[in-house]
């Protein structure tokens, strides 16, 4: 089937925080060379992948009543590990002198925070790596990598763009083994500007965020060392039913986030009426003055705490109180 001569999408590029978004650009073989260049600049320092296979992203349960996964992108490759402080010659562990091993990838673009997904991604490792297992092994393991995109920041953690977990002592640090990882990229804290992103990776990350606001005369685009990326962004190269299912997917995009300003404004209001029934119980003309200034600290600390229980972005909490990303933090 022939792509459309003009997409009766209204955007030039597509959403790439979408379902079918972020698949479209990772997950197919027409653009494997893409999820390459992105795998390429998050362990710049640690690999280079040459190549990636596709794997069926539907994981079954060894147990009847056991638990389906459905991976948003799982390739595997074999990588080629650059000696460094992390991975020094003498410790690239049981790899016994040969520096390329086939490495294991899971993909996941998250938007906002269903609890536990940290633990998710745990549980999504530990699926991969117990699958290594085979009669006669000798439990040497091929290396397993998560990585999870998402569009908010944990609120029991500092806020940081890029968070690189893996087993290692708790006190000094020192890395137990290097087989297994799981790295979170928090879309919320990249750069405002395309001009402010520095690395590579924090340019792809600044493009899956927001791909489908650009058009050919955004710096980026012009900037061309993303055309690749463009090109398979362009939403009037789509078939119909690619059509189809990216107007699904950007529907549920949009009700998600329709669904957390409705519980920030829902906030707003409850904190305010809980604010004004303080003020006016003080009885006292200054009461009431002083209690509504306390009601106005009141309404802001609440919408703030409330929308960080919800994971709302820290950057659309400070379009909507006037607060600093400071100040917010400060809440958490």
């Amino acid at each position: 089937m022939q792509a459309h001569s003009k997409s009766p999408i209204n955007t030039e590029f597509i959403n790439l925080q979408t379902d079918f978004g972020f698949k479209h650009i990772f997950g197919t073989l027409k653009h494997k060379s893409l999820l390459i260049r992105f795998l390429n600049a998050l362990f710049k320092d640690l690999l280079t992948v040459r190549d990636v296979t596709y794997h069926d992203k539907e994981i079954l349960p060894a147990e009847e009543k056991g638990k389906r996964i459905v991976y948003d992108v799982y390739c595997t490759s074999k990588t080629k590990r650059k000696e460094s402080l992390l991975f020094p010659k003498n410790q690239l562990s049981s790899d016994k002198g040969n520096s390329e091993a086939e490495h294991h990838f899971i993909l996941e673009m998250q938007n906002i925070y269903s609890p536990p997904f940290e633990e998710r991604m745990v549980y999504y490792v530990c699926q991969m790596v117990s699958r290594q297992g085979k009669a006669g092994w000798d439990y040497t393991l091929d290396p397993v990598f998560a990585v999870a995109v998402l569009d908010f920041n944990f609120s029991h953690l500092k806020p940081k763009l890029i968070r690189r977990v893996m087993l290692s002592d708790t006190e000094s640090g020192e890395r137990l083994t290097d087989k297994v990882r799981i790295i979170f990229c928090s879309l919320p804290e990249l750069p405002l500007r395309w001009e402010e992103c520095v690395t590579e990776i924090e340019q792809m990350l600044y493009l899956i965020k927001n791909m489908e606001s650009m058009d050919r005369k955004s710096k980026a685009y012009i900037d061309g060392n993303y055309s690749e990326l463009f090109d398979a962004a362009r939403s009037s190269e789509l078939r119909e039913e690619e059509i189809v299912y990216y107007s699904q997917s950007l529907e549920k995009l949009r009700e998600t986030q329709r669904g957390i300003e409705y519980a920030a404004e829902e906030a707003a209001r409850v904190a305010a009426e809980k604010a004004e029934r303080k003020g006016i119980a003080k009885g006292r003309a200054e009461g009431i003055v002083e209690g509504r200034a306390e009601g106005r600290d009141e309404t802001l600390r609440g919408i703030v705490r409330f929308m960080l229980e919800q994971n709302a972005d820290i950057e659309f909490i400070s379009k909507a109180t006037g607060l600093s990303k400071e100040e917010i933090q400060k809440y958490q």
